[in-house]
């Protein structure tokens, strides 16, 4: 049984789209260990089969942050001796070097090139699919690529509950920040979300708002102008939040924590899209895209977003009747689990 170091410490919908290659190292016979930061621990506390989760403080913020990381390394090193193998899936130089250090094991990862002996690369390739890439920097090959996130019986009674009856869908008016960088082009103005929010609900569907609470300024603008919505913006776990999300069994958003999670738990799901392309970030099937008309969208993949020259705008140009045009065949169907 080799023993496995996985590193994915952020941030949260980056970890969902690991597990389909964490769950083929467990089922491949691996002891697999997971270092993860505080981002990505929610998710994989629920994967099960893992020999151990270890939480380091990363990523690091600025001198302070780079400071306790390398703090705690010096405390932690001796401790995460006796890896046989590291599996990093990401690319920075610095993390790679960062990760021997502590460990001493060899690499696989997801850089361009080698950084030593010691070390494999997979570079993830333009326009490919993250969770099968990962998938390949791990060396497996998971039966399905749908992220995992299991949920107890005891989430989705609660859930149930305080949905009670009827039809629902959740939506999540904010998104685009995460502990790595922040992507306000990423975002869908929250007026027009309110304008979606009354047409469904005027069609009897109710809304249930989900979102952290940088997302509750865009939640509380939504429930101003559609007061029949349930805000629970800013008030739920990821749990909770994916609980409610698979009660509800209909999810719109943008590219997002929420939405890779609304994937996760089989929701029927739209995806909004400006700067971000869909196939590499979705596996096929698991959500309704609604794609910018602009010409240069989509402008980047699974990398830093390097910054939009022309000031944003391609989420703008999306109009709610495109939503509502894929938002159709859902509101149509049953829902719901």
């Amino acid at each position: 049984m080799t023993r496995t170091l996985l590193v994915k410490t952020h941030a949260f919908g980056d970890a969902l789209l690991s597990t389909p290659a964490a769950a083929g190292l467990v089922e491949a016979g691996d002891s697999v260990t997971v270092l993860a930061g505080p981002s990505s621990l929610p998710v994989w506390e629920r994967m099960p089969g893992l020999d151990a989760v270890r939480t380091a403080p990363f990523p690091p913020r600025g001198a302070p942050g780079s400071l306790r990381l390398a703090a705690w390394t010096l405390r932690m090193r001796r401790s995460f001796r006796g890896f046989q193998r590291v599996v990093y899936l990401g690319r920075s130089p610095a993390v790679r070097r960062w990760l021997r250090l502590l460990t001493g094991a060899d690499m696989r990862s997801g850089g361009d090139e080698p950084l030593g002996e010691w070390e494999t690369v997979f570079p993830q390739r333009e326009d490919e699919l993250a969770s099968a890439a990962f998938a390949r920097m791990a060396g497996v090959e998971p039966d399905s690529l749908t992220p995992r996130f299991p949920l107890d019986p005891g989430e989705m009674d609660r859930a149930r509950k305080r949905l009670g009856d009827g039809r629902w869908l959740a939506v999540a008016p904010g998104g685009g920040e995460n502990p790595r960088d922040s992507v306000a082009e990423k975002r869908w103005p929250p007026g027009r979300f309110a304008e979606v929010c009354r047409a469904v609900t005027d069609r009897g569907t109710r809304v249930i708002l989900l979102g952290g609470p940088r997302d509750s300024v865009a939640a509380a603008r939504v429930e101003r102008e559609v007061p029949d919505v349930l805000n629970l913006t800013g008030t739920t776990g990821w749990g909770e939040t994916a609980a409610l999300t698979a009660a509800a069994g209909r999810f719109l958003g943008v590219d997002s924590g929420p939405a890779h999670l609304a994937t996760a738990v089989g929701a029927d799901t739209v995806v909004m899209f400006g700067p971000t392309a869909p196939g590499c970030l979705y596996a096929p099937g698991l959500i309704r895209p609604v794609l910018s008309p602009a010409e240069c969208s989509p402008c980047y993949a699974n990398m830093p977003f390097p910054g939009c020259p022309r000031g944003g705008g391609c989420m703008e140009m999306i109009t709610p009747d495109m939503v509502m045009e894929a938002l159709e065949p859902i509101l149509a169907g049953g829902g719901g689990q």
